[in-house]
């Protein structure tokens, strides 16, 4: 009788790889998520659920979780499409992506943000805030960037960048956020209210490194001192060294380039380089661009090519950067600037004008042009951050769709001073600088700075510092207003 061996092979147990996944848990090579804003496309069509933490939260503005995406695998790009499901809690590419780490599976991971408002609180080198002992956010020179990265035993793994406040702020369902909650839609902050996007990236060894490296450079904020957000367990020692020196500043003025194995071209700005963060990224990649990010004051406007008065001479000339300050889709028109209400832009893109670029950042178009405005080291000129350059057309053609739309003016340098004709006193607006100037003179009680997207409602013929009396009621007004996002 023939005798019959059964032979059991012995499989380790090998885990599952560290990537990009889409809402069915595919693995991609990248994915780009634009959540749109509240007062165009509220709510979503399926149930908010607290995955990651915290509770469901009844906002008083509304959210909005709907979201366009795009994913590229083995070559091949999807174009951006409008998914109606509420972004972050479900079967989607942001809930797939971060659950390998907050479900476990990542054995490295790091998770930064400059407003985790407390929980956790960090410990950062020089402190988080010269403005509070006990700061809910960081502002300069600490970086204005925020994301989460994960990798294996072998240092592969995934970066995904976000452009939402608060989120995320804890790897492990093991620390709770008992307050601040830790899933999109269950946060105490309303940071799906406006405009954001999302973008995740799968690392080669070699790209995780980078990355690092990148960040580093832009000064994130995190702390590798706290499990919370900071997991090392199991992985290549460099990358480990590499993530334990964060929560220290990179004073230096040089930027961070490398070209990563996808093809995607990774730049990061460190905070003592003191110029104008997107007209840097033009200058790098020696192109022409539009922007959309939270523009509000102290805004930089759209400038044509030419030297920037903050800049640096390890920089080439910028070309054109234009700042959209309205965008669309499907004939669905909102806003791209930022603002307090539904109807405003977080995110940070922008795309070439010629090419098919297409730029996912961490930086606003908010700082200093030139010194005769405000001070080089205004606002996010004084901060690093990340962006991410993929050429790639079906990604850039989606952007220019998205981002088509209205234009901010264009940066005039203000004349010079030239002798008043004899006859009536200057007007109201005359005596605060009117048209195209800064409200940058602490003396001007009775002055106010009027936005560019506020020219028609104020009845002034250009953005600019005006006196408050002479303005209509009806007028949106701005006191020097800075919102730190």
């Amino acid at each position: 009788m023939p005798r019959i061996c059964f032979i059991l092979l012995s499989v380790g147990s090998a885990s599952a790889s560290l990537a990009p996944k889409v809402g069915d848990g595919t693995d991609v090579d990248w994915w780009f998520a634009y959540k749109l804003n509240t007062a165009n496309f509220s709510g979503c069509s399926t149930s908010r659920k607290c995955i990651f933490g915290g509770t469901v939260q009844d906002y008083s503005y509304g959210f909005g979780l709907q979201y366009l995406l795009s994913s590229h695998v083995d070559g091949s790009t999807k174009e951006m499409t409008l998914h109606t499901d509420c972004l972050g809690s479900g079967d989607d590419p942001v809930a797939k992506t971060f659950e390998q780490i907050y479900g476990g599976s990542a054995p490295n991971y790091v998770i930064w943000n400059d407003q985790f408002y407390l929980e956790p609180e960090i410990t950062l080198h020089p402190a988080c805030s010269s403005y509070s002992s006990h700061p809910t956010s960081c502002s300069a020179p600490w970086g204005h960037s925020k994301g989460a990265m994960a990798w294996d035993e072998n240092g592969v793994g995934f970066v995904m960048q976000t452009t939402t406040p608060d989120w995320p702020g804890s790897g492990t369902s093991s620390k709770d956020r008992p307050t601040q909650g830790n899933t999109l839609g269950c946060i105490k902050d309303d940071d799906v209210e406006v405009g954001q996007h999302l973008f995740a990236l799968k690392l080669s060894a070699a790209d995780t490194k980078s990355v690092l490296t990148a960040l580093r450079k832009a000064s994130v904020v995190t702390d590798p001192a706290n499990i919370q957000i900071v997991k090392l367990t199991n992985g290549p020692s460099d990358l480990a060294t590499l993530a334990q020196g964060f929560g220290t500043l990179d004073n230096s003025t040089t930027t961070y380039q490398d070209t990563l194995s996808s093809g995607i071209k990774l730049i990061a700005k460190p905070h003592a380089l003191e110029v104008p963060p997107w007209q840097m990224v033009s200058a790098l990649l020696g192109t022409s661009l539009r922007t959309a990010t939270w523009w509000t004051s102290p805004e930089i406007p759209s400038t044509y090519k030419g030297t920037p008065g903050c800049w640096s001479a390890e920089l080439t000339t910028p070309e054109e950067v234009q700042v959209a300050t309205t965008g669309q889709w499907k004939g669905t028109t909102f806003g791209l600037t930022g603002g307090l209400g539904g109807n405003y832009n977080h995110a940070k893109l922008g795309h070439s004008l010629q090419g098919t670029l297409a730029i996912m950042g961490d930086m606003n178009q908010q700082g200093s042009y030139t010194p005769s405005v405000r001070s080089c080291s205004s606002s996010q000129n004084g901060r690093g951050g990340l962006f991410f350059v993929v050429d790639d057309s079906v990604l850039h053609s989606g952007l220019k769709d998205l981002m088509t739309g209205s234009t901010a003016d264009y940066f005039s340098p203000s004349p010079g001073p030239t002798p008043s004709p004899p006859g009536p006193s200057p007007s109201p607006s005359s005596d605060c600088g009117g048209p195209g100037v800064e409200c940058k003179t602490a003396s001007l009680k009775d002055c106010v700075y009027v936005h560019a997207r506020d020219e028609a409602k104020c009845k002034v013929s250009k953005y600019g510092c005006y006196k408050k009396a002479s303005l209509p009621s009806g007028c949106p007004k701005d006191d020097v207003l800075s919102i730190v996002l």
